[in-house]
């Protein structure tokens, strides 16, 4: 039914003959109101059961399946599936899978994926936004890709007038971890594994994050990021058998780093962290802090603290 749509939108995109409808109503192209000629029609207002095919939309869309427009989409498109527009689409796309258009001016909400050309205000989706400007935020579970976007929000964010860096460093733990930071002119996303030296169990850390850039002069900027990582897993490979969490730390920290810039490639920061730590009783004092708060249960404890974290950056 979506093949159908799709063949009679590029089919009879160029026809010139536009005809105007203030409500759709239908199951499937040709069975609505519009007929065998929905692909000619300007809508106000459209219900597909499953699949809606017409040349324009003003208000409200809604389909089952998927609504396919071939020229602009305006108002509110919902689709259980996708939204199409094959122009530019102005206000609000929700769809459970996926939104295309070309161009989009407004909120667009995927379950998984959003794809557009330039963007005027946000993309949310569950795992990627991909748009050429955007003029606003990508919000992503994961990937965000565009040719040029300063907001992006995702662990990894490909932009290609944006930055990449790839970092080294330390904090308070005994984390050395290695780290790709990748975002826009002020937001980036952080990814990264390494060794704890400190624990008690396996010793491999992970750790992903969001980071935002502050200005202040031409090799001077502060960096503030909120992390979340996780080591000390136990060593008993039998898992089934044993309590895997039972060791593993934790670790929450928001960082304030001043940075400054040695060389176009070569970045040091480093300064003081808010750290929060959640950690099995083998590893409850791998910070020997004086701590603003703690609480110690049966198994686990808890503690918030002072902290720090250093680095470099190779910047690319």
């Amino acid at each position: 039914m979506l093949a159908f749509a799709l063949m009679c939108g590029q089919a009879f995109s160029q026809v010139e003959t536009e005809r105007k409808a203030g409500f759709q109503f239908g199951l499937f192209p040709p069975l609505s109101t519009n007929g065998l000629h929905s692909y000619r029609y300007t809508n106000d207002v459209s219900l597909n059961l499953l699949v809606g095919l017409s040349k324009n939309e003003n208000v409200l869309t809604v389909g089952g399946l998927a609504n396919v427009v071939t020229n602009e989409a305006n108002g509110f498109q919902l689709a259980g599936l996708v939204n199409i527009a094959g122009k530019e689409s102005r206000g609000v796309q929700f769809a459970g899978l996926a939104n295309t258009s070309k161009h989009h001016a407004g909120f667009q909400f995927a379950g998984v994926i959003n794809v557009s050309g330039d963007v005027k205000g946000m993309q949310w989706a569950g795992l990627v936004n991909k748009a050429r400007n955007v003029i606003g935020v990508q919000w992503a579970g994961l990937i965000n890709i565009a040719e040029n976007s300063d907001y992006p929000i995702g662990l990894i964010n490909l932009i290609r007038h944006g930055e990449k860096s790839i970092a080294i460093t330390y904090n308070e733990t005994g984390s050395v971890v290695t780290t790709f930071r990748s975002g826009g002119r002020f937001l980036y996303g952080i990814v990264g594994i390494g060794y704890n030296h400190k624990t008690s169990g396996r010793s491999y850390v992970t750790e992903a994050g969001f980071g935002a850039h502050i200005y202040c002069l031409s090799r001077i900027r502060i960096h503030n990021e909120l992390k979340l990582s996780c080591f000390g897993y136990s060593n008993n490979p039998l898992i089934i058998e044993n309590d895997h969490l039972r060791h593993t730390v934790f670790h929450i920290s928001y960082s304030v780093l001043p940075a400054i810039r040695l060389s176009p490639h070569f970045e040091l920061f480093g300064g003081p962290s808010l750290c929060y730590m959640n950690a099995g009783k083998t590893n409850e004092r791998l910070v020997s802090y004086r701590n603003l708060w703690q609480h110690t249960g049966i198994s686990r404890s808890q503690q918030i603290y002072i902290g720090y974290q250093a680095g470099i950056h190779y910047i690319f």
